[in-house]
């Protein structure tokens, strides 16, 4: 699964550009759009992508004083959450997981993500990763990619820009797919829109899932976030 370009849009100001321009866009648009009162406070730009998808992606902007934890629901709400997985954020060599109420389990060692980021994320360029599902398991890449003094109000991070919803063509009509069957996804033949969806065969007949702008698309039983 591949695609070549992935434009994106910006959330403050809806400025369209690609992945890489998008970073120098949102750096001067999200101080524009700061709040006119309230304490500076440090923020950390992050930019979030799809590991081995990279043409889905975020920008966003936290509070330093925000957990790990904040980060994780966001993750969870606008890409990932469909049965309640557990998940880790992988920072220099630790593991940052929910705790789990059982001496037994598997993930005793791994350190909570009660952390704040601005504890255990350098503010500029820091690379780490992210693991939803470990079962069926989408995995993210982030990097920051700076940090500044500003006002965004009560809220403890923002989203800045995401890219825009690849086109996956039908299969048989070219027109865009709306249905994606989760055993053919990484193969050919896997996209298909509704009026053309019987003409798909594979082993497990009749098993849809939606295409949507996600990472986790077709994978366990998601069906898409905001």
């Amino acid at each position: 699964m591949a695609k070549s370009a992935s434009p994106g849009t910006c959330m403050l100001c809806r400025y369209r550009s690609g992945k890489a321009a998008m970073v120098r866009h949102v750096s001067s648009c999200a101080a524009a759009h700061d709040a006119s009162k309230g304490t500076p406070t440090r923020l950390y730009h992050l930019r979030v992508e799809g590991a081995g998808a990279p043409m889905y992606w975020l920008d966003l902007e936290m509070k330093a004083d925000a957990t790990l934890n904040r980060l994780d629901r966001f993750l969870r709400d606008i890409w990932l959450e469909c049965c309640g997985h557990l998940s880790a954020f992988n920072i220099d060599q630790m593991r940052f997981t929910i705790p789990i109420d059982d001496p037994f389990d598997d993930f005793r060692e791994d350190r909570s993500m009660n952390y704040k980021i601005g504890e255990v994320l350098r503010p500029d360029g820091h690379k780490f990763s992210y693991e939803y599902d470990f079962g069926s398991t989408t995995y993210l890449n982030l990097r920051v990619m700076g940090s500044r003094e500003g006002v965004i109000g009560r809220s403890l991070l923002r989203l800045l820009a995401r890219n825009d919803p690849p086109v996956w063509p039908c299969e048989v009509c070219h027109e865009p797919a709306t249905l994606v069957c989760p055993f053919c996804l990484g193969e050919d033949r896997a996209f298909y829109c509704a009026a053309h969806s019987g003409e798909h065969k594979c082993d497990e007949e009749g098993v849809w899932l939606p295409v949507v702008n996600s990472p986790r698309m077709g994978t366990c039983g998601y069906t898409g976030g905001v």
